[in-house]
């Protein structure tokens, strides 16, 4: 026979079934690490080692969307180009800076002297062209490049790709970017006609990818 307190008791058990659950939900939650995005909607505050870094390279790809294309391949990848250099350069000076390993340190240096020589070769280059032949082949695939680079530099930036070593971020970021300039080299190089211009995209792969194996080897 069935008592009267019955359904009492299946009433207690299933409140304390309830509250065992939350508790173990509860728990795994807390021991589940946070991601970058999920800490930046509850307040956590971000890393100086990522965001400093970061900065200047989202500050290059806002330019890049910002330039009015002519759609002649050659004044507008000397723009794009000195652009994007220019953009390496402003994250080198805030990397050296941040550096801590001299191996590091030494290579920021030597990136910062060629740098300011290719600014100087494109901004030479730019003023001697007027656009004069219109691709839109070309705008369209260099405008997927920079698109591809501002993609990527969300997803760096929203994931656990960088870490709290800043030297480690530097390479990271800097091979990144050699990619980039290999891509945007390479899409000129399809389309491209001024032999200064081509001269300058051709041995930029070849240094960018060679700087990019130099960057694989380095310690983890």
């Amino acid at each position: 026979m069935k008592t009267k307190n019955t359904p009492i008791k299946h009433q207690a058990v299933l409140v304390l079934t309830a509250s065992l659950l939350f508790s173990s939900m509860f728990a795994c939650a807390q021991a589940r690490p946070m991601s970058s995005t999920t800490a930046a909607r509850v307040g956590v505050q971000p890393d100086p080692a990522k965001t400093a870094l970061l900065q200047p390279m989202q500050q290059m790809v806002t330019k890049l969307k910002k330039l009015q294309a002519t759609g002649d391949p050659d004044f507008d990848y000397a723009l794009q180009a000195k652009t994007h250099v220019q953009g390496e350069q402003d994250f080198l000076k805030q990397a050296a800076q941040s550096s801590k390993d001299s191996t590091v340190k030494n290579m920021i240096q030597s990136l910062m002297t060629s740098t300011q020589a290719d600014i100087s070769l494109l901004d030479g280059t730019m003023r001697q062209i007027k656009p004069a032949r219109p691709n839109q082949a070309y705008t369209q695939q260099q405008s997927r490049n920079i698109e591809a680079i501002n993609l990527k530099l969300q997803q760096t930036g929203s994931s656990d790709k960088l870490t709290s070593d800043v030297d480690k971020n530097v390479v990271a970021l800097l091979a990144d970017h050699q990619q980039d300039a290999i891509d945007m080299a390479n899409t000129y190089l399809q389309y491209g006609k001024n032999a200064t211009l081509r001269t300058y995209a051709t041995q930029l792969v070849e240094k960018a990818t060679s700087q990019r194996a130099r960057l694989a080897a380095m310690p983890k």
